[in-house]
Protein backbone atom coordinates (compact mmCIF):
# COMPACT_ATOMS: atom_id res chain seq x y z
CA UNK A 1 0.00 0.00 0.00
CA UNK A 2 1.47 3.30 -1.04
CA UNK A 3 1.82 6.40 1.26
CA UNK A 4 -1.37 8.16 -0.31
CA UNK A 5 -3.59 5.13 0.52
CA UNK A 6 -2.18 4.60 4.25
CA UNK A 7 -2.66 8.43 5.16
CA UNK A 8 -6.02 8.25 3.82
CA UNK A 9 -6.84 5.49 5.52
CA UNK A 10 -5.19 6.46 8.79
CA UNK A 11 -7.11 10.01 8.51
CA UNK A 12 -10.71 8.58 7.78
CA UNK A 13 -9.81 5.83 10.97
CA UNK A 14 -9.17 9.10 13.03
CA UNK A 15 -11.83 11.04 11.66
CA UNK A 16 -14.72 7.54 12.54
CA UNK A 17 -13.33 7.75 16.12
CA UNK A 18 -13.67 10.61 16.59
CA UNK A 19 -17.27 11.01 15.44
CA UNK A 20 -17.93 8.13 17.59
CA UNK A 21 -16.28 9.65 20.64
CA UNK A 22 -18.39 13.01 19.87
CA UNK A 23 -21.40 10.74 19.75
CA UNK A 24 -20.76 9.18 22.82
CA UNK A 25 -20.12 13.03 24.53
CA UNK A 26 -23.86 13.52 23.04
CA UNK A 27 -25.61 10.59 24.10
CA UNK A 28 -23.62 10.57 27.84
CA UNK A 29 -24.77 14.51 27.36
CA UNK A 30 -28.47 13.81 26.55
CA UNK A 31 -28.45 11.35 29.37
CA UNK A 32 -26.74 13.86 32.09
CA UNK A 33 -29.13 16.24 31.05
CA UNK A 34 -32.02 13.95 31.18
CA UNK A 35 -30.80 12.89 34.90
CA UNK A 36 -31.12 16.67 35.81
CA UNK A 37 -34.58 16.97 34.29
CA UNK A 38 -35.82 14.19 36.49
CA UNK A 39 -33.74 15.90 39.46
CA UNK A 40 -35.45 19.18 39.03
CA UNK A 41 -38.68 17.76 38.58
CA UNK A 42 -38.20 15.57 41.36
CA UNK A 43 -37.26 18.63 43.51
CA UNK A 44 -40.35 20.79 42.32
CA UNK A 45 -42.82 18.25 42.60
CA UNK A 46 -41.40 16.31 45.38
CA UNK A 47 -44.99 15.55 46.28
CA UNK A 48 -46.49 14.04 43.32
CA UNK A 49 -43.28 12.66 41.28
CA UNK A 50 -41.16 12.27 44.93
CA UNK A 51 -43.75 10.37 47.15
CA UNK A 52 -44.14 7.47 43.93
CA UNK A 53 -40.61 7.01 43.64
CA UNK A 54 -40.22 6.32 47.49
CA UNK A 55 -42.63 3.66 47.46
CA UNK A 56 -41.30 2.10 44.05
CA UNK A 57 -37.60 1.73 45.51
CA UNK A 58 -38.76 1.07 48.84
CA UNK A 59 -38.15 -2.62 50.83
CA UNK A 60 -39.88 -4.25 53.80
CA UNK A 61 -37.90 -7.07 56.00
CA UNK A 62 -37.80 -7.90 58.95
CA UNK A 63 -36.91 -4.71 60.18
CA UNK A 64 -39.57 -2.56 58.78
CA UNK A 65 -39.95 -0.59 55.93
CA UNK A 66 -36.38 0.99 54.38
CA UNK A 67 -36.66 4.36 51.71
CA UNK A 68 -33.82 5.12 48.98
CA UNK A 69 -31.36 7.58 50.49
CA UNK A 70 -31.35 9.67 47.95
CA UNK A 71 -34.89 10.44 47.99
CA UNK A 72 -34.63 10.66 51.85
CA UNK A 73 -31.88 13.44 51.38
CA UNK A 74 -33.88 14.95 48.99
CA UNK A 75 -37.10 15.21 51.44
CA UNK A 76 -34.43 17.00 53.89
CA UNK A 77 -33.29 19.54 51.38
CA UNK A 78 -37.08 20.58 50.60
CA UNK A 79 -36.99 21.37 54.38
CA UNK A 80 -39.62 18.58 54.66
CA UNK A 81 -40.63 15.39 56.47
CA UNK A 82 -41.82 11.93 55.68
CA UNK A 83 -44.14 9.66 57.76
CA UNK A 84 -45.08 5.93 56.84
CA UNK A 85 -48.62 4.94 58.58
CA UNK A 86 -50.19 1.61 59.11
CA UNK A 87 -53.66 1.20 58.64
CA UNK A 88 -54.64 1.63 62.39
CA UNK A 89 -52.61 5.19 61.60
CA UNK A 90 -49.77 4.63 63.66
CA UNK A 91 -46.09 5.74 62.42
CA UNK A 92 -44.35 2.68 61.77
CA UNK A 93 -41.53 5.03 60.38
CA UNK A 94 -40.23 8.85 60.13
CA UNK A 95 -37.46 10.79 58.71
CA UNK A 96 -36.60 14.29 59.86
CA UNK A 97 -40.29 14.86 61.49
CA UNK A 98 -40.42 18.21 63.89
CA UNK A 99 -41.40 17.50 67.37
CA UNK A 100 -44.86 19.24 67.12
CA UNK A 101 -45.79 16.28 64.04
CA UNK A 102 -48.28 13.20 65.26
CA UNK A 103 -47.10 10.00 65.88
CA UNK A 104 -50.75 8.70 65.42
CA UNK A 105 -53.48 9.79 63.62
CA UNK A 106 -57.33 8.74 63.86
CA UNK A 107 -59.38 8.83 60.75
CA UNK A 108 -61.30 12.31 61.43
CA UNK A 109 -57.95 13.82 62.86
CA UNK A 110 -55.94 12.96 59.72
CA UNK A 111 -58.30 14.23 57.36
CA UNK A 112 -58.80 17.43 59.10
CA UNK A 113 -55.72 18.14 58.73
CA UNK A 114 -55.30 16.86 55.38
CA UNK A 115 -58.21 19.24 53.70
CA UNK A 116 -57.14 22.24 56.08
CA UNK A 117 -60.17 21.95 58.49
CA UNK A 118 -58.06 22.20 61.45
CA UNK A 119 -55.17 23.68 62.27
CA UNK A 120 -52.03 22.22 61.63
CA UNK A 121 -48.46 24.05 60.64
CA UNK A 122 -47.52 22.11 58.14
CA UNK A 123 -49.09 21.16 54.24
CA UNK A 124 -49.71 18.04 53.84
CA UNK A 125 -49.23 15.68 51.02
CA UNK A 126 -50.57 12.32 50.99
CA UNK A 127 -49.22 8.59 48.94
CA UNK A 128 -51.52 5.54 49.29
CA UNK A 129 -49.92 2.46 46.98
CA UNK A 130 -50.50 -1.39 47.19
CA UNK A 131 -46.87 -3.13 46.82
CA UNK A 132 -45.97 -6.92 46.73
CA UNK A 133 -49.22 -7.22 48.50
CA UNK A 134 -48.83 -4.53 51.30
CA UNK A 135 -50.67 -1.05 51.37
CA UNK A 136 -48.15 1.81 51.56
CA UNK A 137 -49.39 5.14 53.00
CA UNK A 138 -46.97 7.98 53.20
CA UNK A 139 -47.08 11.65 54.39
CA UNK A 140 -45.05 14.62 53.25
CA UNK A 141 -45.52 17.40 55.20
CA UNK A 142 -43.30 20.61 54.38
CA UNK A 143 -43.64 23.90 56.91
CA UNK A 144 -46.26 26.50 56.15
CA UNK A 145 -44.16 29.66 55.80
CA UNK A 146 -46.27 32.12 54.22
CA UNK A 147 -50.17 31.03 54.78
CA UNK A 148 -49.76 32.36 58.51
CA UNK A 149 -48.45 35.88 57.73
CA UNK A 150 -50.99 35.96 54.25
CA UNK A 151 -53.47 35.07 57.20
CA UNK A 152 -52.27 38.27 59.66
CA UNK A 153 -51.51 40.57 56.91
CA UNK A 154 -55.38 39.66 55.74
CA UNK A 155 -56.84 41.12 58.76
CA UNK A 156 -54.05 44.13 59.01
CA UNK A 157 -55.05 46.97 57.33
CA UNK A 158 -52.34 48.57 54.55
CA UNK A 159 -50.43 50.85 56.39
CA UNK A 160 -46.27 51.94 56.03
CA UNK A 161 -43.70 55.54 56.76
CA UNK A 162 -40.23 56.06 55.51
CA UNK A 163 -40.72 52.91 52.80
CA UNK A 164 -41.50 50.04 55.57
CA UNK A 165 -45.24 48.68 56.03
CA UNK A 166 -46.49 48.90 59.15
CA UNK A 167 -46.43 45.05 61.12
CA UNK A 168 -47.93 43.46 63.73
CA UNK A 169 -45.84 42.61 66.46
CA UNK A 170 -43.87 39.29 66.03
CA UNK A 171 -44.30 39.39 62.55
CA UNK A 172 -41.33 41.10 61.07
CA UNK A 173 -39.30 38.74 63.63
CA UNK A 174 -41.29 35.55 62.06
CA UNK A 175 -40.84 36.56 58.62
CA UNK A 176 -36.80 37.60 58.77
CA UNK A 177 -36.44 34.08 60.30
CA UNK A 178 -37.67 33.05 57.14
CA UNK A 179 -35.69 34.78 54.99
CA UNK A 180 -38.52 35.95 53.35
CA UNK A 181 -39.82 39.81 52.52
CA UNK A 182 -43.16 41.37 52.09
CA UNK A 183 -44.01 44.51 49.73
CA UNK A 184 -46.67 46.15 49.72
CA UNK A 185 -47.76 47.33 46.35
CA UNK A 186 -50.31 50.56 44.93
CA UNK A 187 -52.92 50.64 43.03
CA UNK A 188 -51.03 50.30 39.69
CA UNK A 189 -48.45 47.81 41.10
CA UNK A 190 -45.45 50.14 42.12
CA UNK A 191 -43.45 49.18 45.42
CA UNK A 192 -44.43 52.15 48.32
CA UNK A 193 -42.97 50.29 51.34
CA UNK A 194 -40.84 46.52 51.43
CA UNK A 195 -39.29 44.51 54.12
CA UNK A 196 -35.84 42.20 53.58
CA UNK A 197 -36.57 42.79 49.66
CA UNK A 198 -33.93 40.68 47.53
CA UNK A 199 -32.52 42.47 44.78
CA UNK A 200 -33.96 39.89 42.07
CA UNK A 201 -37.63 41.16 43.37
CA UNK A 202 -38.78 43.66 40.96
CA UNK A 203 -40.29 46.94 42.35
CA UNK A 204 -43.03 47.47 39.80
CA UNK A 205 -45.11 44.29 38.38
CA UNK A 206 -47.13 44.37 35.45
CA UNK A 207 -50.19 41.83 35.82
CA UNK A 208 -48.16 39.23 34.16
CA UNK A 209 -45.26 39.53 36.06
CA UNK A 210 -47.20 39.20 39.50
CA UNK A 211 -49.18 36.70 37.95
CA UNK A 212 -46.60 34.45 36.78
CA UNK A 213 -44.40 34.75 40.02
CA UNK A 214 -47.42 33.78 41.98
CA UNK A 215 -48.17 30.55 39.66
CA UNK A 216 -44.21 29.61 39.21
CA UNK A 217 -42.40 30.74 42.16
CA UNK A 218 -39.63 27.82 41.97
CA UNK A 219 -38.60 29.42 39.08
CA UNK A 220 -37.73 32.77 40.32
CA UNK A 221 -36.40 31.31 43.45
CA UNK A 222 -39.24 32.49 45.44
CA UNK A 223 -42.83 31.17 46.24
CA UNK A 224 -44.86 34.12 45.59
CA UNK A 225 -48.09 35.38 47.23
CA UNK A 226 -50.66 37.97 47.74
CA UNK A 227 -52.80 39.64 50.05
CA UNK A 228 -55.35 42.40 48.37
CA UNK A 229 -57.28 45.15 50.55
CA UNK A 230 -60.07 46.18 47.87
CA UNK A 231 -61.04 49.78 50.13
CA UNK A 232 -57.31 50.55 49.97
CA UNK A 233 -56.48 48.96 46.27
CA UNK A 234 -53.24 48.12 47.70
CA UNK A 235 -51.55 44.74 47.27
CA UNK A 236 -49.56 42.70 49.91
CA UNK A 237 -46.62 40.71 48.11
CA UNK A 238 -44.82 37.88 50.45
CA UNK A 239 -42.32 35.52 49.58
CA UNK A 240 -40.70 33.06 50.67
CA UNK A 241 -36.87 31.05 49.50
CA UNK A 242 -37.73 28.26 47.75
CA UNK A 243 -35.91 25.65 49.64
CA UNK A 244 -32.02 24.73 48.81
CA UNK A 245 -32.87 21.43 47.16
CA UNK A 246 -35.36 22.93 45.27
CA UNK A 247 -33.25 26.13 44.05
CA UNK A 248 -32.65 26.27 40.45
CA UNK A 249 -31.05 28.64 38.04
CA UNK A 250 -28.06 30.85 38.31
CA UNK A 251 -27.69 32.81 41.30
CA UNK A 252 -29.19 36.02 40.66
CA UNK A 253 -30.04 34.70 36.94
CA UNK A 254 -33.32 34.31 37.00
CA UNK A 255 -32.54 31.91 34.44
CA UNK A 256 -34.78 28.52 34.58
CA UNK A 257 -33.68 25.66 36.48
CA UNK A 258 -34.13 23.23 32.77
CA UNK A 259 -32.67 26.33 31.01
CA UNK A 260 -29.23 26.26 33.01
CA UNK A 261 -29.20 22.59 32.95
CA UNK A 262 -28.94 22.50 29.19
CA UNK A 263 -26.84 25.24 28.85
CA UNK A 264 -24.47 23.27 31.10
CA UNK A 265 -24.85 20.46 28.98
CA UNK A 266 -24.27 21.81 25.67
CA UNK A 267 -21.37 24.14 27.29
CA UNK A 268 -19.73 20.62 28.36
CA UNK A 269 -20.72 18.86 25.29
CA UNK A 270 -18.91 21.26 23.20
CA UNK A 271 -16.16 21.59 25.95
CA UNK A 272 -15.22 18.00 25.13
CA UNK A 273 -15.43 17.91 21.90
CA UNK A 274 -12.68 21.12 21.91
CA UNK A 275 -11.04 18.88 24.13
CA UNK A 276 -11.03 15.97 21.84
CA UNK A 277 -9.99 17.58 18.65
CA UNK A 278 -7.36 19.19 20.66
CA UNK A 279 -6.07 15.98 21.68
CA UNK A 280 -6.44 14.69 18.39
CA UNK A 281 -4.55 17.20 16.77
CA UNK A 282 -1.72 16.94 19.51
CA UNK A 283 -1.81 13.26 18.49
CA UNK A 284 -1.68 14.02 14.64
CA UNK A 285 1.17 16.52 15.53
CA UNK A 286 2.94 13.82 17.01
CA UNK A 287 2.00 10.65 14.93
CA UNK A 288 2.68 12.72 11.47
CA UNK A 289 4.31 16.31 12.82
CA UNK A 290 7.73 14.70 13.89
CA UNK A 291 8.23 12.13 11.47
CA UNK A 292 7.42 15.38 8.73
CA UNK A 293 9.57 17.79 10.59
CA UNK A 294 12.50 14.80 10.72
CA UNK A 295 12.42 14.52 6.78
CA UNK A 296 12.67 18.27 6.82
CA UNK A 297 15.81 18.47 9.28
CA UNK A 298 17.56 15.31 6.58
CA UNK A 299 16.47 16.99 3.35
CA UNK A 300 17.93 19.78 5.08
CA UNK A 301 21.05 18.09 6.03
CA UNK A 302 21.29 16.48 2.55
CA UNK A 303 21.20 20.19 1.36
CA UNK A 304 24.43 21.32 3.76
CA UNK A 305 26.02 17.98 2.37
CA UNK A 306 25.62 15.70 5.36
CA UNK A 307 24.15 12.62 3.87
CA UNK A 308 23.30 10.88 6.81
CA UNK A 309 19.81 10.59 8.59
CA UNK A 310 19.50 12.95 11.81
CA UNK A 311 20.19 10.88 14.91
CA UNK A 312 20.24 10.95 18.75
CA UNK A 313 22.82 11.82 21.07
CA UNK A 314 23.47 7.63 21.07
CA UNK A 315 24.20 7.76 17.22
CA UNK A 316 20.81 6.26 16.91
CA UNK A 317 18.84 6.89 13.97
CA UNK A 318 15.63 9.08 15.17
CA UNK A 319 13.18 6.73 13.17
CA UNK A 320 14.43 3.67 14.08
CA UNK A 321 14.86 1.11 17.30
CA UNK A 322 18.21 -0.20 18.02
CA UNK A 323 17.00 -3.24 16.22
CA UNK A 324 16.76 -1.17 13.18
CA UNK A 325 12.51 -1.60 12.72
CA UNK A 326 11.20 1.50 11.98
CA UNK A 327 9.18 3.51 15.06
CA UNK A 328 5.74 3.45 14.99
CA UNK A 329 4.87 6.84 13.93
CA UNK A 330 7.65 6.30 11.47
CA UNK A 331 6.30 3.25 9.92
CA UNK A 332 3.98 4.65 7.63
CA UNK A 333 6.42 7.15 5.99
CA UNK A 334 8.84 4.33 5.34
CA UNK A 335 8.52 4.74 1.68
CA UNK A 336 9.49 8.20 1.67
CA UNK A 337 12.43 7.35 4.40
CA UNK A 338 13.88 4.62 2.26
CA UNK A 339 13.73 7.24 -0.86
CA UNK A 340 15.59 9.36 1.38
CA UNK A 341 18.00 6.84 2.54
CA UNK A 342 19.01 5.88 -1.32
CA UNK A 343 19.28 9.87 -2.29
CA UNK A 344 21.80 9.87 0.66
CA UNK A 345 23.80 6.97 -0.56
CA UNK A 346 23.61 8.50 -4.10
CA UNK A 347 24.61 12.04 -3.63
CA UNK A 348 27.34 10.40 -0.86
CA UNK A 349 28.49 7.79 -3.96
CA UNK A 350 28.56 11.20 -6.27
CA UNK A 351 30.59 13.43 -4.07
CA UNK A 352 33.09 10.87 -3.74
CA UNK A 353 33.01 10.49 -7.62
CA UNK A 354 33.50 13.95 -7.68
CA UNK A 355 36.65 13.74 -5.78
CA UNK A 356 37.77 11.20 -7.21
CA UNK A 357 37.22 12.84 -10.57
CA UNK A 358 38.79 16.47 -9.66
CA UNK A 359 42.10 14.23 -8.58
CA UNK A 360 41.73 11.99 -11.93
CA UNK A 361 41.80 15.55 -13.69
CA UNK A 362 44.51 17.03 -11.44
CA UNK A 363 46.35 13.96 -12.51
CA UNK A 364 45.09 13.81 -16.30
CA UNK A 365 46.28 17.62 -16.94
CA UNK A 366 49.43 17.04 -15.28
CA UNK A 367 49.96 14.05 -17.80
CA UNK A 368 48.99 16.20 -20.34
CA UNK A 369 51.28 19.28 -19.51
CA UNK A 370 54.23 16.67 -19.82
CA UNK A 371 52.84 15.08 -23.16
CA UNK A 372 53.19 18.84 -24.37
CA UNK A 373 55.96 19.97 -23.11
CA UNK A 374 57.94 17.15 -24.02
CA UNK A 375 57.54 17.69 -27.54
CA UNK A 376 57.44 21.24 -27.52
CA UNK A 377 61.18 21.21 -25.68
CA UNK A 378 62.28 18.92 -28.58
CA UNK A 379 61.27 21.53 -31.15
CA UNK A 380 62.36 24.38 -29.45
CA UNK A 381 65.75 22.63 -29.04
CA UNK A 382 66.06 21.68 -32.35
CA UNK A 383 64.94 24.97 -33.29
CA UNK A 384 67.63 26.78 -31.22
CA UNK A 385 70.41 24.55 -33.14
CA UNK A 386 69.08 25.67 -36.64
CA UNK A 387 68.73 29.14 -35.31
CA UNK A 388 72.40 29.13 -34.02
CA UNK A 389 74.91 31.24 -36.08
CA UNK A 390 77.80 29.89 -35.12
CA UNK A 391 77.68 26.51 -36.41
CA UNK A 392 76.70 25.99 -40.01
CA UNK A 393 74.70 23.02 -40.33
CA UNK A 394 75.01 20.42 -43.27
CA UNK A 395 71.86 19.63 -45.17
CA UNK A 396 71.54 15.93 -43.95
CA UNK A 397 71.51 17.30 -40.30
CA UNK A 398 68.85 20.19 -41.31
CA UNK A 399 67.23 17.50 -42.73
CA UNK A 400 67.33 15.41 -39.57
CA UNK A 401 66.44 18.02 -36.95
CA UNK A 402 63.57 19.17 -39.40
CA UNK A 403 62.17 15.63 -39.26
CA UNK A 404 62.19 15.44 -35.59
CA UNK A 405 60.68 18.70 -35.49
CA UNK A 406 57.31 17.67 -37.85
CA UNK A 407 57.32 14.32 -35.75
CA UNK A 408 56.59 16.24 -32.53
CA UNK A 409 54.54 19.09 -34.06
CA UNK A 410 52.41 16.45 -35.67
CA UNK A 411 52.18 14.61 -32.12
CA UNK A 412 51.17 17.73 -30.84
CA UNK A 413 48.83 18.04 -33.14
CA UNK A 414 47.09 14.57 -32.33
CA UNK A 415 46.81 15.18 -29.13
CA UNK A 416 44.91 18.95 -29.92
CA UNK A 417 43.10 17.09 -31.83
CA UNK A 418 41.96 14.49 -29.23
CA UNK A 419 41.41 16.53 -27.07
CA UNK A 420 38.74 18.57 -29.04
CA UNK A 421 36.96 15.40 -30.45
CA UNK A 422 36.50 14.73 -26.65
CA UNK A 423 34.65 17.62 -26.08
CA UNK A 424 32.85 17.59 -29.56
CA UNK A 425 31.66 14.19 -28.33
CA UNK A 426 30.77 14.81 -25.10
CA UNK A 427 28.05 17.84 -27.32
CA UNK A 428 26.68 14.95 -29.07
CA UNK A 429 28.16 14.97 -32.42
CA UNK A 430 27.03 12.70 -35.22
CA UNK A 431 28.74 10.84 -38.18
CA UNK A 432 29.73 13.35 -40.63
CA UNK A 433 28.25 10.62 -43.68
CA UNK A 434 27.85 6.94 -43.01
CA UNK A 435 29.33 4.41 -45.98
CA UNK A 436 28.77 1.01 -47.14
CA UNK A 437 31.61 -1.25 -46.39
CA UNK A 438 32.75 -4.86 -46.92
CA UNK A 439 33.67 -4.82 -43.09
CA UNK A 440 35.96 -8.48 -43.55
CA UNK A 441 38.19 -6.59 -46.26
CA UNK A 442 37.93 -2.86 -44.58
CA UNK A 443 38.69 -4.21 -40.94
CA UNK A 444 41.64 -6.73 -42.29
CA UNK A 445 43.03 -3.60 -43.94
CA UNK A 446 43.10 -1.44 -41.22
CA UNK A 447 45.24 -3.99 -39.08
CA UNK A 448 47.41 -4.59 -41.56
CA UNK A 449 48.43 -0.59 -41.82
CA UNK A 450 48.17 -0.16 -37.42
CA UNK A 451 50.56 -3.27 -37.60
CA UNK A 452 53.31 -1.61 -39.80
CA UNK A 453 54.09 0.68 -36.94
CA UNK A 454 57.29 0.00 -35.71
CA UNK A 455 56.59 0.82 -32.43
CA UNK A 456 54.43 -2.37 -31.88
CA UNK A 457 56.83 -4.88 -33.70
CA UNK A 458 55.68 -7.51 -36.23
CA UNK A 459 53.76 -10.52 -36.10
CA UNK A 460 51.90 -9.51 -33.11
CA UNK A 461 48.17 -9.06 -34.64
CA UNK A 462 45.64 -11.59 -35.84
CA UNK A 463 42.47 -11.19 -37.32
CA UNK A 464 39.61 -13.39 -37.64
CA UNK A 465 37.35 -13.12 -40.41
CA UNK A 466 33.85 -13.58 -39.74
CA UNK A 467 33.57 -16.56 -42.94
CA UNK A 468 31.28 -14.47 -44.64
CA UNK A 469 30.93 -10.81 -46.52
CA UNK A 470 29.38 -8.38 -43.90
CA UNK A 471 28.35 -5.30 -44.92
CA UNK A 472 27.81 -2.66 -42.78
CA UNK A 473 27.30 1.22 -43.29
CA UNK A 474 29.24 2.77 -41.17
CA UNK A 475 31.63 6.45 -40.75
CA UNK A 476 35.40 4.25 -41.68
CA UNK A 477 37.26 7.15 -40.39
CA UNK A 478 36.08 7.27 -37.14
CA UNK A 479 36.16 3.59 -36.62
CA UNK A 480 39.56 3.52 -38.36
CA UNK A 481 40.15 5.69 -35.54
CA UNK A 482 38.86 3.48 -33.04
CA UNK A 483 40.59 0.62 -33.95
CA UNK A 484 43.98 2.77 -34.15
CA UNK A 485 43.53 3.14 -30.65
CA UNK A 486 42.44 0.02 -29.25
CA UNK A 487 45.37 -1.38 -31.05
CA UNK A 488 47.42 0.90 -29.44
CA UNK A 489 46.09 0.44 -26.42
CA UNK A 490 46.99 -3.46 -26.32
CA UNK A 491 50.16 -3.18 -27.73
CA UNK A 492 52.15 -0.24 -26.22
CA UNK A 493 50.90 -0.99 -22.32
CA UNK A 494 51.76 -4.68 -22.62
CA UNK A 495 54.66 -6.74 -22.83
CA UNK A 496 56.49 -6.96 -26.19
CA UNK A 497 55.30 -10.76 -26.32
CA UNK A 498 51.62 -9.66 -26.11
CA UNK A 499 49.71 -10.64 -28.95
CA UNK A 500 45.84 -9.20 -29.80
CA UNK A 501 43.49 -11.38 -31.24
CA UNK A 502 41.02 -9.14 -33.38
CA UNK A 503 37.88 -11.58 -33.83
CA UNK A 504 34.41 -9.90 -36.06
CA UNK A 505 31.44 -12.07 -36.10
CA UNK A 506 28.03 -11.67 -36.89
CA UNK A 507 24.22 -12.48 -37.14
CA UNK A 508 21.05 -11.60 -38.90
CA UNK A 509 19.58 -11.51 -34.94
CA UNK A 510 22.22 -11.02 -32.92
CA UNK A 511 24.02 -8.38 -34.56
CA UNK A 512 27.50 -7.10 -35.00
CA UNK A 513 30.49 -7.27 -32.63
CA UNK A 514 34.30 -7.06 -33.57
CA UNK A 515 36.13 -8.43 -30.04
CA UNK A 516 39.76 -7.15 -29.18
CA UNK A 517 41.16 -9.70 -26.75
CA UNK A 518 45.31 -9.35 -25.66
CA UNK A 519 47.23 -11.99 -23.29
CA UNK A 520 48.71 -9.34 -21.41
CA UNK A 521 48.48 -7.63 -17.90
CA UNK A 522 45.34 -7.04 -17.87
CA UNK A 523 43.19 -4.33 -15.38
CA UNK A 524 42.54 -3.81 -12.06
CA UNK A 525 38.96 -2.78 -11.08
CA UNK A 526 39.68 0.22 -9.93
CA UNK A 527 41.15 0.44 -13.98
CA UNK A 528 38.63 -1.25 -15.71
CA UNK A 529 35.75 0.87 -13.85
CA UNK A 530 37.91 4.31 -15.14
CA UNK A 531 39.03 3.18 -18.51
CA UNK A 532 36.77 5.29 -20.78
CA UNK A 533 36.65 8.42 -18.87
CA UNK A 534 37.97 11.83 -20.11
CA UNK A 535 40.20 12.04 -16.84
CA UNK A 536 41.62 8.55 -16.09
CA UNK A 537 45.54 7.13 -17.29
CA UNK A 538 45.83 3.83 -16.76
CA UNK A 539 49.81 3.75 -17.07
CA UNK A 540 51.61 6.97 -15.56
CA UNK A 541 52.11 9.31 -18.21
CA UNK A 542 55.67 9.34 -18.00
CA UNK A 543 56.46 5.83 -19.52
CA UNK A 544 55.50 5.95 -22.81
CA UNK A 545 55.36 8.96 -24.98
CA UNK A 546 52.70 7.58 -27.78
CA UNK A 547 49.45 8.24 -27.90
CA UNK A 548 47.72 11.56 -26.20
CA UNK A 549 46.05 9.74 -23.11
CA UNK A 550 42.59 10.27 -24.48
CA UNK A 551 42.03 7.36 -27.10
CA UNK A 552 39.54 5.50 -24.95
CA UNK A 553 37.62 7.93 -24.01
CA UNK A 554 37.90 8.98 -28.07
CA UNK A 555 36.80 5.17 -28.88
CA UNK A 556 33.78 5.12 -26.71
CA UNK A 557 32.81 8.68 -27.94
CA UNK A 558 32.79 7.35 -31.47
CA UNK A 559 31.33 3.83 -30.71
CA UNK A 560 28.29 5.37 -29.33
CA UNK A 561 28.01 8.08 -31.96
CA UNK A 562 27.68 5.13 -34.42
CA UNK A 563 25.47 3.91 -32.62
CA UNK A 564 26.94 0.88 -31.16
CA UNK A 565 28.21 -0.20 -27.49
CA UNK A 566 32.07 -0.51 -26.26
CA UNK A 567 32.60 -2.70 -23.10
CA UNK A 568 35.46 -4.39 -21.48
CA UNK A 569 36.06 -7.32 -19.50
CA UNK A 570 39.68 -8.07 -17.73
CA UNK A 571 41.35 -9.55 -15.04
CA UNK A 572 44.59 -8.94 -13.74
CA UNK A 573 47.17 -11.58 -15.14
CA UNK A 574 44.70 -13.07 -17.68
CA UNK A 575 44.53 -10.35 -20.64
CA UNK A 576 41.59 -7.93 -21.19
CA UNK A 577 38.42 -8.60 -23.83
CA UNK A 578 36.89 -5.28 -25.47
CA UNK A 579 34.30 -5.87 -27.47
CA UNK A 580 32.32 -3.35 -30.17
CA UNK A 581 28.47 -4.21 -30.58
CA UNK A 582 25.97 -2.92 -32.92
CA UNK A 583 22.35 -4.52 -32.39
CA UNK A 584 20.52 -5.30 -35.43
CA UNK A 585 17.66 -3.20 -34.57
CA UNK A 586 20.10 -0.03 -34.15
CA UNK A 587 21.37 2.10 -36.84
CA UNK A 588 24.16 0.34 -38.17
CA UNK A 589 22.66 -2.43 -40.59
CA UNK A 590 23.81 -6.00 -41.06
CA UNK A 591 23.34 -6.84 -45.18
CA UNK A 592 24.31 -7.64 -48.27
CA UNK A 593 25.45 -4.88 -51.26
CA UNK A 594 22.14 -5.01 -52.57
Amino acid sequence: MNIRKKLTLRFVLHSVVAGLIVLLIAGLTVFWVMQRFSDISLSNNFASIGLERLVESSTFDADGITFDVKLLEQVKENGGWLQSLDEAGNVESSYHTPKDVPLHYGPGEFVAYWNGEQDFPYNLYLWIQEKNGRLYTLLYGVPKIIQPVLDILAKTPPAYSGGKPHLPTGLTEKLMAKEGYIQLLDAEGKEVASLNRPSSVPVRYSVQELALRSEYGDRYGYYTSTVYHADEKMTYVVGSPVAQGNKTGLKGSGMQAETEVLLLGIAGMLAATLLLLALLSLYNAHQFGTPILHMLAWLDALGKGRFTEPYNRNKQPLSRHRSGKWKKRYRIFADVMRSLDTLSGILQRDRELRRQTEVLREEWITGITHDLKTPLSSIKGYAHLLAEGHYDWSPEEVRRFSGVMLEKSAHIDKLISDLDLTYRIKSGISPPQMELIELNGWLENALDQAGANPAYGEGRIRFVSAGKEIWVRLYAPWLERVVNNLTANALLHNSPDTRLDVILTADEEAGLSILFRDNGQGMDELTKAHLFERYYRGVDTLSTTHGSGLGMAVSKGLIEAMGGEIAVQSTPGSGTDITLSWEKSSAVRVDSPG
